[in-house]
Parts: C-alpha cells; structure tokens; sequence
C-alpha cells in the first residue's frame, strides 16, 4: 500500500481505540480486525493526538448518522464509499447496496481480514489505481439512474482542483442523481490548527493538495447544490469528545468551529 492508503490505517486505528473506550463517539467494533503490527506502527505515530483524533472519530459519526437516516428512508439504496480505506458501514449499517473502491493492494488487505462474503448487505469491493485508471472507466459497470450516496470521507485534502472536479464529473455522469458526503477543510483551519496531524502525515509519505479558502465552492461550480452542513468542532463538543464551551466555538474560535465541516451536496439539473 501506498503512503495515502497508509493513512487509513490511522483513521482505523482511531476507531478502534474510540470502539474500546468506555464511551465510544462511534463505536466502530470491527476496526480491530484490520489491526495488524503494520497498522500499529502507523498508528503509534498518531495516538497522542487528542484533538485531531477526536474530530476524526467524529467525521464517521456525522457520516453514520446521515446514512442511518438515508437508508431507514430508502433500504436498498446503492452507496459508493470512494477511497473506502477500512471503512465497515456495510456491516454495521442496516440496508444498502453497497460499492467499495480503493487501491487494490488495500482493497486485498480488506479482503483478507473482512470478507465482503460476511457482509449482511451486498457488498462489491473494486481495486482502482487512482494514478493511472479513469474513475470514469471503474464505474460505468455500476451506472444507475437512481437515487445514490457517495462518501468521499478524508479524499479531498489530497485531491487538487482539477482531481476533484475530474472525481465530480465522474460520479454526475454514472450516478446523476447522487447525494456526495463529504468533509472539507479551509486553509485558514489547517495553517491554525492541523498542522501536527499534516506533518505526521507527510512524514508517512502523503502528499496534500494546495489549500483553498473556499473548499465547498468548487463543488457547488461543479453543479451541486448545498444541502447540509455540521462543524466537526461543534460536534466533537456536543458528544463530549473535545472539552470546549459552546460560547467560545461561537466567538473566538470561530475559525475552529467552522473550518472542518462535514457536507451533504445534492446533484442539480
């Protein structure tokens, strides 16, 4: 696996020690699977993180909730999890057709620690070498004119402009009816605040696209219409996973409280 597929094992390990606290945020059970000594190397690089960490076990949760309520509305609704990393909705969530993409060295590490055979949901897992295929060209099997979830969930801080606009217009073509779940983050939020996190991630070998001030704009250019939006800070407090009063999330620490949201897009037109 590559350093971008490497950082999943962050993000698992993240869920794994949230799912072995005595009040789980998220409550991820099966993350522990993908634990291996490679995973908690990665992983010991990033445990003391509180804060980044809390925001990140948040992100799932945001996300979880939003597709609980989708799929409680639509059971059989196909859901495409892009840069799906360990991601293990489809065995913890109730309904959904669901559709898997990553790296294929990734995608056979989950394989071989969870069978997409055990899922309770159909479940079709799809290596993609994002350097050299077309999403394009990966998707036209799954094409459907239906109502449709995207996750795109810790993808866009490595996507450039021209990537994510290439990534939009791949999935509008294939699923032209699809809400996108998304998180995005200003470049005033990570010059303040996320600049140990990056740097451990750089050190792993990842490599992050130019900031951008407005990240939701592109999308919104791109023919997607705003639907929702919550503040990973503002969440990560309510469920008392970061310790920080509510009156300055809503003075000073603006710029915290707003520059790491997590977004809902609907298609347009």
């Amino acid at each position: 696996m590559d350093a971008i597929a490497k950082t999943a094992y962050y993000c698992c390990g993240v869920r794994a020690a949230d799912a072995a606290s005595a009040n789980p945020i998220c409550g991820d059970h099966l993350a522990q699977r993908f634990m291996t000594p490679e995973a908690r190397e990665v992983f010991r690089n990033f445990e003391t993180l509180s804060n980044p960490n809390a925001s990140n076990v948040t992100r799932h949760r945001i996300i979880d909730d939003w597709l609980r309520r989708r799929l409680a509305e639509t059971p059989d609704l196909r859901v495409v999890i892009l840069g799906a990393g360990f991601d293990t909705r489809a065995y913890r969530l109730t309904g959904g057709r669901w559709l898997e993409l990553d790296q294929p060295a990734l995608i056979a590490t989950k394989n071989a620690a969870l069978p997409a055979s055990e899922s309770p949901n159909p479940l079709v897992r799809t290596g993609i070498d994002f350097a050299k295929q077309s999403l394009s060209d990966v998707l036209r099997d799954w094409s459907e004119d239906r109502p449709a979830v995207v996750v795109m969930e810790g993808v866009s801080m490595y996507l450039s402009q021209d990537q994510l606009l290439a990534t939009l217009a791949a999935l509008r073509q294939h699923f032209p009816r699809h809400t996108l779940m998304c998180d995005l983050m200003t470049a005033q939020f990570v010059r303040r605040y996320s600049g140990a996190v990056r740097q451990r991630i750089s050190d792993l070998g990842g490599q992050f696209a130019a900031l951008v001030d407005d990240p939701a704009s592109a999308i919104v250019a791109a023919g997607c219409r705003q639907t929702e939006r919550v503040s990973m800070i503002a969440r990560a407090s309510e469920l008392g996973a970061l310790k920080i009063p509510r009156f300055l999330l809503n003075t000073v620490l603006r710029s915290l409280r707003d520059g790491y949201c997590a977004y809902q897009f609907e298609t347009v037109g």
